[in-house]
């Protein structure tokens, strides 16, 4: 009977995934951090699984570009240069105009009521830890009226490979007021159904944080 048997391999690509889950949670707070081995040994014991899964969930996450497996030297948290920072940003400012430019002539008065919702939701003081989770919240909601459900798994690739980074950056400069000032105009610039100047202020938001960060990441490294 093979029932047993697809049973088996269902369970084990959920344990996969939670422990995936899990790792990359430890990786974006911080609690793992960039250049640091993943014993594998020890999170397999506290984690409660075998090694197979586990070693699954460290492919995805080297494919998710969190971990890299180097041959006989295991999986260590990956870091990411100011250049690597650079590309992603630019990756980030390329797919996030055109889809705020398919979003906002689809816009419905419930799509602003939420993104207003998430700003306040930002701006409460204790939420400030959970800042790269809202942030990608707000961004989420901002393009999903463009109706591009590819294109926006994508995009939380890219922004969660930034998101520690992103945090990074708050903490230091501590300038999360005008992020949430650019969240605001870009919601209300979206409801005028201004596109260009809504683009144009993104393209800012964007790579004015990617500019902040590279010189951030060039001064830890150096």
């Amino acid at each position: 009977m093979n029932r047993p048997l697809v049973n088996h391999v269902i369970e084990r690509r959920t344990v996969a995934a939670e422990a995936a889950e899990i790792l990359r949670q430890r990786i974006l707070s911080g609690e793992i951090r960039a250049g640091q081995p993943i014993r594998q040994e020890q999170i397999a014991q506290e984690l409660g699984v075998s090694r197979i899964p586990l070693r699954e969930a460290l492919k995805q996450l080297e494919a998710e570009g969190f971990v890299t497996i180097a041959p006989h030297k295991g999986a260590v948290v990956s870091t990411l240069s100011a250049e690597e920072a650079e590309e992603l940003f630019a990756l980030r400012a390329q797919l996030e105009r055109w889809l705020l430019k398919e979003a906002i002539p689809r816009m419905r008065e419930a799509d602003f009521a939420h993104l207003d919702a998430i700003i306040d939701e930002s701006r409460a003081p204790d939420n400030l830890a959970r800042w790269g989770e809202l942030n990608w919240h707000f961004h989420e909601a901002l393009y999903r009226p463009a109706g591009r459900p590819l294109s926006l798994r994508f995009l939380k690739r890219v922004h969660d490979n930034l998101d520690r980074y992103l945090r990074l950056q708050i903490a230091i400069t501590r300038d999360w007021d005008r992020a949430y000032k650019d969240h605001q105009d870009l919601v209300a610039l979206s409801r005028e159904r201004n596109i260009e100047a809504a683009v144009a202020l993104l393209e800012d938001h964007i790579l004015g944080t990617a500019k902040a960060l590279s010189s951030t990441l060039a001064k830890r490294s150096a």
